[in-house]
């Protein structure tokens, strides 16, 4: 073959390539913007305010035991 037949066909493989990447890319983008319009905001994102529900008794607890183990090593 000559090296202009090979250069063709190497630019066509090139712009194949290319052109199936950026258009996986473009649905892809398209796709997640789909999807965040979707799903509800509360899904996505975490409660702002989590309650504790761990009792001041039991953070003295876990404190004393913590001081313990230390003391005793």
């Amino acid at each position: 073959m000559e090296i202009e037949a090979l250069l063709t066909q190497s630019l066509q493989l090139l712009g194949l390539g290319m052109g199936t990447v950026f258009i996986i890319l473009i649905l892809l983008i398209a796709i997640i913007s789909m999807v965040s319009k979707i799903v509800p905001e509360e899904i996505v994102k975490p409660p702002e305010v989590i309650k504790s529900t761990v009792d001041n008794k039991h953070i003295a607890a876990i404190s004393a035991a913590i001081h313990l183990h230390k003391k005793n090593r």
